[in-house]
């Protein structure tokens, strides 16, 4: 009875840090023009106030166990988004990275359709 019961909190803590990882959520939706650093955090933040807001139809349960999740990834982002820091750093400082994605893109057409 008891490996039944950790087997399942063990099932419920990972799905509820895997299901909420805000930094790599905001990094794969942010447009290259509008990179920021820390854009894990700004963006728990941000959907957390959103949240209660009024702005949001979902249930009050809903909110709740929503805005529980958004605050227990704070520190997971903080840690990820501190170790990506040098690469955000690059894309926001260097003027050649969106110049060099987008002639790579030009020079070979046919990548996206190998993928």
């Amino acid at each position: 009875m008891k490996s039944e019961i950790g087997k399942w909190i063990a099932v419920i803590l990972m799905s509820f840090i895997m299901s909420s990882c805000s930094s790599i959520r905001a990094r794969t939706e942010t447009p290259d023009k509008e990179w920021t650093v820390y854009p894990g955090i700004q963006r728990d933040v941000k959907d957390t106030g959103g949240l209660f807001s009024g702005k949001s139809s979902d249930p009050v349960w809903a909110k709740g166990m929503i805005a529980t999740m958004l605050i227990v990834d704070l520190p997971f982002s903080a840690v990820f988004d501190t170790v990506v820091m040098p690469y955000d750093l690059y894309r926001i400082y260097s003027p050649n990275y969106s110049e060099e994605k987008n002639s790579n893109h030009r020079d070979n057409p046919q990548r996206d359709k190998v993928r």
